[in-house]
């Protein structure tokens, strides 16, 4: 295919592609930078397509590999939320201490010790997403996401007696 061709072909399926884009992210503003970025990618490195397939579907594998990059490096990324707060022992009323207080630093510090997925997942956790979210959001089974985030509430807690 020429070089005109191929930019042709990419124009014409920028209204297919945005619509695509609007199903994987469910924002407008999100579905157009990814469209720019898979256009741009399409284009950068036209010399990877090859004619045996349809241009159509290589766009939406680009676009759908983007997605999902994103997606993974921002799991990545993500921390507690800054406005997230546990509430400290000391400001415990009566100085009842429950069983699962810990302070952020506390929740930090055994954050870190996890591995990248359990992170993830007790991230999402610690957010307010229920259990059969979680599994739907990591794509895994329902009982395997209750068993981890009961073994890392156990961790927690043997974290938390080492601190006393």
């Amino acid at each position: 295919m020429i070089q005109e061709d191929f930019e042709q072909h990419v124009v014409k399926l920028q209204n297919a592609l945005l619509g695509f884009a609007k199903s994987l992210t469910h924002n407008e503003d999100e579905a157009k930078d990814l469209l720019q970025e898979t256009s741009l990618k399409a284009l950068s490195n036209k010399a990877m397509y090859d004619d045996s397939g349809s241009i159509k579907s290589w766009l939406y594998t680009i676009m759908r590999n983007l997605f999902l990059n994103c997606r993974r490096h921002s799991s990545r990324q993500e921390s507690l939320p800054t406005d997230f707060e546990i509430p400290d022992t000391d400001d415990m009323q009566g100085g009842i201490e429950g069983e699962d207080s810990f302070s952020t630093i506390d929740v930090q510090r055994i954050m870190d010790l996890l591995s990248i997925d359990n992170r993830i997942l007790f991230g999402l956790y610690l957010q307010g997403y229920r259990y059969d979210e979680i599994a739907d959001r990591l794509q895994m089974p329902l009982g395997t996401v209750k068993v981890r985030i009961y073994r890392i509430k156990q961790e927690l807690r043997t974290y938390k007696k080492q601190l006393v």
